[in-house]
């Protein structure tokens, strides 16, 4: 499967996009899929990339470098503010499934998914369009893997620690000027300041600082990570990093540095996590920042800031994202074929994997000989229907039906392999099935399938796909549930 994330980052346009992306990055690695980033940047999202299958160049206006990034692709990812229309509908055009990040319907998208993971972005209103699925919520919001298990936060009864970032870049020139603004008026708090590749004020900041101050230089995801769990508060810009400040519970004053980042902070401002002091160039921004930071000394207030932070964030959006998306795409590809005596290998091996054998009556290991034994069987027998799951060329499970004649009835067994279990298919491979047994077998009136009590997920699936209980049981000394489907045929 070839997975294309398409974005940028830099000086001019920061380090969300790409936070964004390597996120769902690590989601499709996860799952061992390889995917690829592709960045219009310049020479500090290099650190950004690093150990990631990766090209940085110009995507926008390189279109030969471009085009053949996205041929044949299976997925591509766009998150990108420069991109115009015509290059959004490339994409969909070439992709077998195109996904495009959207802050504030930025337009009308082509056909694909739309993800926006802002708080507020259910409430947005986003055109209803055929070909178009909308992925809106917090629970889309993608953080990357380091923010998905976090400890439980302990918050001390006395403020001691602010922490401070305002993005890669530091675009309105903030850092100084609040950096100064607590040294001044909160000489005791300890400050960690967080200064970006892009910073061009560093020296500006380093004038300031007080003995108190901790300044950090370029912190990888880790270092983020391990500043937000020793700070008590943070005063942060309103874009990615506020979503990571709430899964981490770290209640923020937010500031608002860029127009695309008031729904962020609006947002979390309305969900009870941060607090909104004022935009860049509110002259009232320092007085106003003294008054939240005056507001979250209190031990109360930051507790219940925290615990709505991390009710928000979950820190599983890159999954869901993929899962959906990863769905919709084997849900377009999948097909059903006889099984052959060349599929052999392909169905040992899944017969074999631990969650398929744990799940079965008995968890004995398959032998190749009895294997092969029970194929050959299998393939010559006419009331043994064998099936393979198939999407572009590429095995990915089994269903065989065994049918009993004499009660015009059959029993199903399905088993999917490891990259499409967990997508929410096996509804659609049932019944899908269910169609090419039918038009086989005319005489067939009842299926029935088994399943072990343990074995939740097939259990839904089945109900799922209309089957319903009928009895329990028991099958070689395992509790089990009898479920059955009437079916019409002609």
């Amino acid at each position: 499967m070839r997975v294309c994330l398409l974005t940028e980052a830099g000086v001019r346009t920061g380090s969300g996009h790409i936070a964004r992306c390597t996120s769902i990055y690590q989601a499709f690695e996860e799952i061992e899929a390889r995917p690829e980033l592709v960045i219009n940047g310049d020479e500090t999202v290099h650190d950004l990339a690093k150990g990631k299958n990766c090209r940085v160049f110009d995507w926008l206006s390189d279109t030969k470098r471009f085009s053949s990034c996205i041929e044949d692709a299976d997925i591509v990812f766009v998150d990108s503010y420069l991109a115009d229309y015509k290059l959004y509908e490339d994409i969909s055009k070439a992709a077998k499934t195109a996904v495009f990040f959207d802050d504030e319907i930025r337009m009308d998208y082509p056909k694909g998914f739309v993800v926006n993971g802002t708080i507020l972005a259910e409430q947005m209103p986003y055109p209803e369009r055929k070909g178009i699925t909308y992925l809106l919520g917090a629970q889309y919001m993608p953080l990357r893997k380091e923010f998905r298990d976090v400890p439980e936060r302990q918050n001390r009864d006395i403020c001691e620690t602010v922490m401070m970032t305002f993005g890669g870049t530091d675009v309105c020139n903030l850092t100084p000027k609040i950096l100064k603004l607590l040294v001044d008026t909160y000489p005791q708090l300890n400050k960690k300041v967080v200064i970006g590749k892009g910073f061009r004020n560093t020296s500006e900041i380093e004038s300031v600082k007080d003995h108190n101050t901790e300044l950090m230089y370029y912190p990888d995801v880790a270092g983020m990570k391990r500043v937000m769990l020793e700070s008590d508060i943070a005063i942060s810009a309103g874009g990615q990093t506020l979503y990571e400040l709430a899964r981490m519970g770290v209640p923020t004053i937010a500031v608002v540095v860029a127009d695309n980042q008031s729904a962020n902070v609006m947002g979390c401002q309305k969900a009870g996590f941060a607090e909104y002091a004022g935009d860049g160039a509110d002259r009232e921004l320092p007085g106003k920042i003294c008054r939240k930071i005056e507001l979250l000394k209190d031990k109360t207030v930051r507790e219940h800031k925290s615990k709505l932070g991390r009710k928000i964030i979950d820190g599983a959006g890159s999954a869901r994202i993929v899962k959906m998306v990863l769905s919709d795409f084997y849900k377009k590809q999948l097909v059903l074929r006889k099984a052959a005596a060349s599929d052999a290998e392909d169905l040992f091996g899944l017969a074999n994997e631990d969650s398929v054998r744990q799940n079965s009556f008995s968890q004995v290991k398959i032998k190749w000989a009895e294997h092969i034994q029970w194929l050959n069987e299998r393939l010559g027998n006419g009331d043994c229907l064998l099936l393979i799951v198939d999407y572009s060329g590429k095995f990915a499970g089994q269903v065989r039906f065994d049918v009993i004649p004499q009660q015009t009835e059959a029993v199903i067994n399905i088993s999917l392999c490891k990259n499409v279990r967990g997508l929410g298919l096996s509804p659609l491979v049932i019944n899908k099935s269910i169609e090419e047994l039918l038009n086989m077998r005319k005489d067939v009136k009842l299926i029935k399938a088994y399943i072990k009590d343990e074995n939740t997920p097939s259990i839904k699936a089945f109900e799922k796909a209309g089957f319903v209980f009928s009895e329990n049981t028991i099958i070689n000394k395992c509790k089990t549930k009898a479920y059955e489907r009437a079916v019409h045929n002609g």
